[in-house]
This record gives C-alpha cells, structure tokens and sequence, in this order.
C-alpha cells in the first residue's frame, strides 16, 4: 500500500468512523466505508465509487442501497448509520473535511449556492459508462500521484483534482437544471434560502450581519439561521463570510490594489480590522496570502 501525507488506505480490520488528522483520506478497494454501525453525526464528507457488491446505509432515518456504478456525495451534519454490507462490497472513495472542501470549492468562484442544497438532496448518482469512467479517473490521478518521487505539491494537487470533481458534479446539476425547466426553487425554504442568496450577492460587502438580512426578509435571524442551515447544510452566517471572502481573495490575488485600499472597498472600518476579520477566517494575514498569490 502506498503512504504519503494525504491519503489513506485502510483495511476493515483497523476500521474506525473518524476523519484523518490531515483533513484528508483516501481508500481504495475498501470494504467498507467510513461510517460506524450506530448513529452518529457525520464531521466529514465522503466522495465515493462503488465498484463492487452493494452497502446499506441509513441517512437522517432514511435507507439507502449504494452499490456498484452508483457514485455517493455525502455532506457532513447528516445522521448516519451502517446497516448492512455483502461481503463482496468494495469502493474507492474520499473522506473530506470542511475546511479541505472550503479550500476545494473557493477556487470555483461562479458556483451557485443553491448548488450547496442541490447536494444536501443528491446523495447518490447513477452513472452512465462515461460517467464511470471519468469520476474514477480522479481516484486513479490522486493514487498514481502518491507514487511519484517527489510530492512537494501534493496538497495543491488534490485540491486541483477534487475542484474538477466537484465542477464535474456542478455541471451535472446545472444541465438538469435545464434539462427540467426548473431554475428555481419549489419549496418555500428553498425559496427563501434562494432569496437569502440573492441578497448576500447584492450586500455582502456592505453589511455582514444576520440580522440586516432577516429584516430585509421580515423574518427573525433565528428562523432564517435555522432555514438557511437545513437546507444548504451551513449556517447563514458562514454563507455572508465565504462571500465576503471570496471577494477580499479575489481582489488580494491582484495586484492593482494595496491591502488599506481592498480594506476600503470592502466596507471594513479600518486595516486592522480587515486584517483580524480575514485572519479569523483563513489563518492568514492578508498580506501573507497576498504574497503568497503573488509570487
């Protein structure tokens, strides 16, 4: 078995329902997935690929066949337990956390958010033979990197990799979209979650409180929080920051502006307070990320 900082391949007999300390796993050929037979809420996500037999699954007290050909998207938050597996059950797969999938998806800039509650409602796919074949090549790319000699890059690898994972995912959504006609929401907390959206569009850099967005809505923070967090699996706080975020990255990844000047256009009070806001957020001060990105 091949080892390297960012994957993972483990056998059912040194099985445990947890997230690697990386952020990251992968498991080839497993037989088994990472989930545990009792209940617990999921801190992770898993890509994942049948390529044998056939796993039952309970998600939020709904039962679930994965088998093979079947292509599983699990967000983390959910309610899971393992039911049932043949023995001949085997899958490639990936286990995720939320701030490697934040990484992942904040380098695709023109995704919908309603795509976030598109994947709380597709949990599997049914693949046809090019679908197959083109969602297992990402698992053979990230398990053929790890043999390579020199892996100085290899985080900046997966992460390329997963992104065109999940584009392929946005895609598939975005042409059903068309194919049904409906480019909106049907339920009423879809709608007010799509609205939600809208308006973090319009706002974001002008007010980033849950508040200012309730009242716009006439409707209490608390409701809107609960909304926003059921149907698209965060909170609608976290929604404004990653907006606020992409902005700031995408203007910091320029060099047309200085860091005061992004600190104004994004309607922060001060630099200093700009610079605590994004470190809070990434890690980063916005110089080092702007260096980073620059070089």
């Amino acid at each position: 078995m091949h080892q390297c900082p960012y994957t993972k391949h483990n056998k059912s007999s040194d099985y445990t329902a947890h997230l690697p300390t990386d952020g990251f796993g992968m498991y080839m050929e497993a037989d088994n997935l990472n989930i545990a037979a009792i209940k617990f809420s999921i801190g992770f996500s898993i890509l994942g690929y049948c390529t044998g037999g056939e796993i039952k699954i309970v998600i939020d007290s709904n039962e679930y066949i994965f088998s093979k050909g079947d292509l599983i998207v699990i967000q983390q938050g959910y309610i899971i337990s393992l039911k049932e597996k043949s023995d001949d059950f085997r899958a490639n797969y990936f286990v995720i956390s939320e701030s490697f999938i934040n990484e992942i998806l904040s380098g695709i800039s023109r995704i919908s958010p309603l795509f976030y509650i598109h994947m709380r409602k597709k949990i599997f796919y049914k693949l046809d033979e090019n679908e197959i074949y083109r969602y297992l090549t990402y698992f053979e790319l990230i398990a053929n990197r790890e043999k390579a000699a020199n892996n100085y890059f290899q985080k900046e690898y997966i992460v390329s990799t997963l992104r065109l994972f999940y584009l392929d995912l946005y895609n598939n959504y975005k042409n059903n979209l068309q194919l049904d006609g409906n480019l909106s929401a049907n339920t009423r907390k879809e709608q007010v979650t799509y609205d939600f959206f809208l308006l973090i569009l319009e706002h974001h850099m002008e007010n980033r409180e849950v508040a200012f967005y309730a009242k716009k809505m006439s409707l209490t923070p608390k409701y809107l929080s609960s909304i926003i967090k059921e149907t698209s699996g965060r909170s609608a706080k976290d929604w404004i920051v990653q907006y606020t975020l992409f902005e700031i990255k995408s203007l910091l990844m320029t060099s047309k502006y200085n860091i005061q000047e992004i600190a104004v256009r994004t309607n922060f009070s001060n630099q200093a307070s700009f610079g605590r806001f994004f470190k809070k957020y990434t890690g980063i001060s916005p110089s080092n990320y702007k260096n980073k990105h620059m070089e």
